[in-house]
C-alpha cells in the first residue's frame, strides 16, 4: 500500500470561501491525535474531482478521507518529534502556488477578482494549510530516508519477479564529449553594449515604444513578439543578474544595460508584488566572428592532438578545456537528465548526435563537428562512445540500478505501512457518523460518535 500526501492548500481555501458564501456548514468529522479533519476538506476535494470530470462516489470519498487521515497522522507525530518547517519554506511554497494561479488567470487583478480578496489575504489564509502539508512531507521524508536496500534485497526482489513482468530495455549508449564554444572578442562585447544602451535611452525617453524596440532588436524568442514582456514571474525563475537588476531598479524604472550568460539586456520593470514581478526587456547577443570560429577550431585540434599523443586523457582534456560545465565536471561524461544515470536510450538522443555516435566503436573518438545549439550559438564538439548496450531483457548485471530503485520503492511502502500500523496503535482516532461508513483500505481504529 502506498499513500500520497493530499494537496490541501487550495482545498482549505475553497472550503473557507464556500463557508463565507453559505454553501457549506463545516464540522469536525474525524480526529487523529491532536489534528482534526473537517467535512469541508472532504467535500471541497470531491468538488474538485467533479470539476475535472471524475465520478465521485463512496469509494472516492473514502480515498479522500484516507489521504486526509494519513496527512493528519504524519502531522501529529511530526509535532511529537519536534519537527519544524521554516518560514522561508512556507513562504516559498505560497509564492509558487500564487505564481501558478496568476499564470492561469493572466494577472494579479484577475486573480483577486476571482477569489474576492487581496493577495495578502489569500496568502494569510493559506499559511497554516501549507505549513501542515510541508510538515507532513518532512515526516514522510524521514520515514523514507531510513530505507536503504542491500544487494541481497535487490537480488531477492529480482528473483521473485514473474518472468513476463521483467521489462525489455531499448538499446542504450554511454558517451562523453568535449565542447568548445568560440570566445567573443571584447571589442564586439563593447559594441553590443553601447548599441543596446542607445536603444535603452530612446525607450526610456519615450522616443521609441518598448514593444517596437523588442520586435526590432531583441534576440529573446520567448518575448520578442510579446513586447519583450514576461508577466507574473516569481523571483528565482530568471538568471540572478536579471532579477538583481529588476529589484534594484524598482517598480516603474528602467535598469541599466547589464550582462548575463545570455548576452546584454536592459529591463523595464512594470510591477513588483512581493516576490512576483512583471517586466519587459530587450536582449542582444555579441556576435561570434569567423575569426573566433577559426580560433576555436585550432584550439580543438590542439586538444585532440594532445589526447592522441597521450599527453592528456580524454577526461583531463574535458575537465580542463570543455565549455560545457555539467559534462566537464564529470570528465566529459554526459548524464541522462531523466534518470540521473549515464545511460541514454537511443530513441531519446538528438538525431544529429546519434548519427555521429552510431558510427563509433566503444572507446573511439569522433572528428570535431561544428554544431549550432538552440540559441544559435556555434560550438565545436568531439564525442567519445564509452559503451553500447544492445536491446535486451532487463537483468541484474546490466540494469542493477533499475531493480535497486524498484526494490527500494517496495521497501518504502513496507516501511510506511509498518509505521502507520505502529502509530495507529498509539494514536487516538475518532470518526463521526458522516464518514464512519466510507470504505477505507487501511485498518483505522475508530469509534463512532
Amino acid at each position: 500500500m502506498k499513500y500520497l500526501i493530499a494537496t490541501l492548500a487550495l482545498v482549505a481555501f475553497s472550503a473557507a470561501n464556500a463557508q463565507d458564501k453559505g454553501e457549506l456548514i463545516d464540522k469536525v468529522v474525524a480526529v487523529v491525535g491532536n489534528e482534526i479533519v473537517l467535512l469541508s476538506e472532504i467535500e471541497s476535494q470531491a468538488l474538485q474531482y467533479k470539476e475535472q470530470g471524475m465520478n465521485v462516489g463512496q469509494t472516492e470519498k473514502g480515498q479522500i478521507l484516507e489521504d486526509l487521515l494519513f496527512q493528519k497522522l504524519l502531522v501529529h507525530h511530526a509535532k511529537i518529534d519536534s519537527l519544524e518547517v521554516g518560514d522561508a519554506a512556507v513562504q516559498s511554497e505560497i509564492e509558487r502556488r500564487l505564481e501558478y494561479f496568476i499564470q492561469v488567470f493572466g494577472s494579479i487583478e484577475a486573480f483577486e477578482e476571482y477569489f474576492g480578496q487581496s493577495v495578502a489575504q489569500w496568502k494569510s489564509e493559506l499559511r497554516d494549510p501549507i505549513e501542515e502539508q510541508l510538515l507532513a512531507q518532512q515526516m514522510q521524508g524521514q520515514i523514507d530516508s531510513r530505507v536503504r536496500s542491500t544487494p541481497a534485497q535487490v537480488n531477492a526482489f529480482y528473483d521473485k519477479l514473474p518472468s513476463d513482468s521483467i521489462p525489455l530495455i531499448n538499446a542504450e549508449i554511454q558517451y562523453a564529449m568535449i565542447e568548445l564554444k568560440p570566445s567573443v572578442r571584447e571589442d564586439e562585447k563593447e559594441r553590443t553594449r553601447q548599441f543596446l544602451d542607445s536603444i535603452r535611452t530612446l525607450v526610456s525617453k519615450g522616443e521609441m515604444p518598448m514593444d517596437l524596440a523588442a520586435f526590432n532588436y531583441s534576440e529573446d524568442p520567448g518575448s520578442k513578439y510579446k513586447g519583450g514582456c514576461y508577466e507574473a514571474v516569481r523571483r528565482g525563475q530568471f538568471v540572478p543578474e536579471y532579477e538583481a537588476a529588476v529589484f534594484m531598479a524598482g517598480e516603474g524604472a528602467f535598469t541599466p544595460v547589464f550582462e548575463s550568460d545570455f548576452g546584454y539586456h536592459f529591463v523595464q520593470v512594470n510591477a513588483i508584488r512581493g516576490e512576483v514581478y512583471n517586466s519587459c526587456h530587450v536582449l542582444m547577443k555579441p556576435k561570434v566572428s569567423d575569426a573566433d570560429v577559426i580560433a576555436a577550431q585550432a584550439k580543438m585540434d590542439s586538444v585532440l592532438a594532445a589526447i592522441k599523443d597521450e599527453r592528456l586523457s580524454f577526461k583531463q582534456a574535458a575537465i580542463r578545456y570543455s565549455t560545457n560545465e555539467e559534462s566537464a565536471n564529470q570528465g566529459g561524461i554526459v548524464s541522462n537528465p531523466q534518470t540521473g544515470g549515464n545511460r541514454h536510450d537511443v530513441t531519446g538522443i538528438d538525431p544529429k548526435v546519434f548519427f555521429i555516435l552510431d558510427k563509433l566503436e566503444p572507446g573511439e573518438l569522433s572528428t570535431p563537428s561544428l554544431l549550432t545549439d538552440e540559441d544559435g550559438v556555434k560550438k565545436f564538439v568531439v564525442y567519445k562512445l564509452v559503451d553500447r548496450i544492445d536491446a535486451h531483457r532487463a537483468n541484474l548485471q546490466l540494469d542493477y540500478l533499475l531493480f535497486q530503485r524498484q526494490a527500494e520503492d517496495e521497501l518504502r511502502e513496507e516501511a510506511l505501512s509498518k509505521w502507520i500500523r505502529k502509530k495507529l496503535a498509539a494514536t487516538y482516532i475518532w470518526f463521526n457518523e458522516d464518514v464512519a461508513n466510507l470504505p477505507l483500505k487501511n485498518r483505522w481504529v475508530s469509534s463512532e460518535g
